[in-house]
């Protein structure tokens, strides 16, 4: 399960470069189907990550749960980032603070990925 949620979020991290530079262009088409097979992608980060997230908070052998619900809701609000980041680019608007948000909330993820929780 962890190689389906590994590789899920790497496809949308790199779906979601491609399809904000496809907004910049404004390539209208191209960056709706890409928008759109990132929202999938989306729900696939969130079963993997919910069914992974279910075993460990059964498994008794855990007894400090507490980076695993942090690094849960992490993932939902970088998930949220990137739909916000998207839209704004499409309507034309931006904002430096959700990317700056974005990239805390990615290298935080990343650190209770693969430092906190190894």
């Amino acid at each position: 399960m962890i190689h389906a949620h590994v590789t899920s979020w790497f496809l949308a991290l790199i779906l979601f470069f491609v399809t904000y530079m496809l907004y910049k262009k404004n390539a209208g088409k191209k960056s709706k189907i890409f928008h759109m097979i990132l929202r999938v992608l989306y729900l696939a980060i969130l079963a993997t990550g919910g069914h992974m997230l279910a075993g460990y908070l059964t498994d008794p052998g855990i007894v400090n749960k507490g980076p695993l619900i942090i690094k849960g809701v992490l993932g939902l609000v970088m998930i949220g980032l990137m739909e916000i980041i998207l839209v704004q680019r499409k309507r034309g608007e931006g904002r430096l603070m959700n990317w700056v948000f974005f990239w805390i909330s990615l290298v935080l993820v990343l650190f209770y990925g693969y430092i906190v929780l190894r």
